[in-house]
């Protein structure tokens, strides 16, 4: 753990800008050699977004109704990747990075600079013994929630993680894990959420011959919020957004021991499902009362209809944190559908739906001025996209959402929406390459998760 979080430490002095020129710098200056995987991607894009701060509807600035802007956002990003096998080709350097720039045409306060840079190593010592170090660092605009903020806040992150894959038997693996999280904000207003997060992992998986998983393990971490005063832990002071004065009994930090199942089932070619199943005991360092269980669970499915149409399924309840000083965290149940629809070799589209209720858990402050335990937010979401390549390399594409959320209170009432059209170009010296670099987690998602970007 201390070497990891030493590989963290040189991480704090990230630059984004110098960051993704050295690594450019990088990528062009190693040889073309067949067994280096090299890629170049860049992308300007045109966004119209409405409602970028997500007022809630009817929200005033205590004069007049604040009607939810519009704005135009021009952007461009440039993106690069290099797989070095080193000693033979299971064992291998990767290193990616992008930098993007967003340009409000409205209102400039928004413009800034976004991307990241990661450096993952993959090793194989023998058979029986394999694994992979990683560290990484990205910046992006602060994800606004209801108009309680309306200045541009930028967010930072780091990660680092070190696995161990060993092999017990020709079916079973040992796998041990070190991570580390680190997340930062720009303005003092939201420092109060800064964190950081150490944790160690042990699993047991078992693989059959037909590609089908199942692992059981306990996963340990520890999260120190580390720009919170003694004032905000101890003490009676005024709440931003609540009009009067109470003890928010915030916390300096929490540990989690989470009991988990992961599988994975290859019921057929057309057809596969996986989950995770974890129950997590969380308990904090000063105020006992804020101690709680949680479930942490999502099961995923495939099904390829056609070997031109997708069609996937996700189920999910799980925890997350958020950057509001009445909450102590949101519960999220929900299920989200994806498509994804190869129309020719050159043209695919996509499109998806989410509906989703938050249970935001408030902190115990204003439970105990308001008798109220939480509040709950209903959100539906839609999503279209499409691609065309219009030459070997050119991608035109377009993206786009439309949400709508309605809660307990007025302040959840919140809608947005956003299109996106651009043009991508991508230089890979081995077909595919962009794909094994995983160069798509750097980009927008508006309307495909994750799971089934291109």
């Amino acid at each position: 753990m201390r070497a990891l979080k030493l590989l963290v430490h040189h991480q704090n002095k990230f630059e984004l800008k110098k960051s993704a020129a050295l690594l450019l710098v990088a990528l062009f200056s190693l040889s073309a050699h067949a067994t280096n995987e090299l890629v170049l991607q860049m992308e300007t894009s045109l966004s119209q977004s409405q409602n970028p701060f997500r007022y809630y509807d009817g929200q005033s600035d205590g004069a007049q109704i604040i009607h939810h802007q519009t704005d135009t956002v021009e952007g461009a990003d440039i993106r690069v990747g290099v797989i070095i096998p080193v000693l033979s080709n299971d064992t291998k350097l990767m290193l990616t990075g992008s930098l993007g720039g967003r340009r409000y045409i409205h209102d400039d306060t928004l413009n800034h600079l976004q991307g990241g840079a990661d450096a993952d190593f993959q090793w194989v010592a023998s058979k029986l013994l394999s694994g992979r170090i990683n560290a990484g660092a990205g910046q992006h605009l602060f994800n606004y929630i209801n108009g309680s903020l309306s200045q541009k806040d930028i967010e930072h992150d780091r990660i680092a993680g070190f696995d161990v894959n060993i092999k017990v038997t020709d079916s079973w693996w040992l796998m041990p894990k070190l991570f580390y999280t680190q997340l930062y904000y720009d303005l003092p207003i939201n420092k109060l959420y800064d964190y950081k997060q150490d944790g160690r992992q042990l699993g047991l998986r078992y693989m059959s011959p037909t590609g089908s998983s199942v692992e059981g393990g306990m996963r340990f971490s520890t999260t120190n919020y580390t720009d919170r005063s003694q004032d905000q832990i101890e003490k009676i002071y005024d709440i931003p957004y609540v009009n009067s004065a109470i003890k928010p009994e915030y916390d300096t930090q929490f540990k989690e021991t989470e009991l988990y199942l992961d599988g994975e089932w290859q019921y057929s070619v057309k057809t596969t499902t996986s989950a995770h199943i974890g129950v997590i005991r969380r308990r904090y360092s000063t105020y006992s009362n804020l101690d709680t269980n949680l479930s942490n669970a999502i099961v995923r499915g495939t099904y390829r209809y056609t070997p031109q149409l997708r069609l996937d399924a996700q189920i999910f309840d799980q925890p997350f944190p958020i950057v509001d000083p009445t909450i102590s965290y949101v519960v999220t149940k929900g299920v989200r559908f994806d498509a994804l629809w190869l129309y020719s070799d050159k043209l695919q589209f996509n499109a998806s739906a989410v509906m989703q209720n938050s249970s935001q858990v408030y902190i115990p402050g204003i439970v105990h001025l308001t008798g109220n335990a939480s509040q709950v937010a209903r959100m539906k979401r839609v999503g279209l996209g499409a691609s065309y390549q219009i030459d070997r390399g050119f991608r035109l594409f377009a993206d786009s959402y439309f949400e709508r959320n309605r809660g307990d209170v007025a302040t959840l009432n919140v809608s947005q929406s956003v299109i996106k059209i651009g043009v991508e170009y991508t230089y890979e010296n081995l077909p595919g390459s962009a794909a094994r670099m995983n160069l798509q987690r750097y980009q927008d998602y508006l309307s495909s998760s994750p799971a089934i970007a291109r």
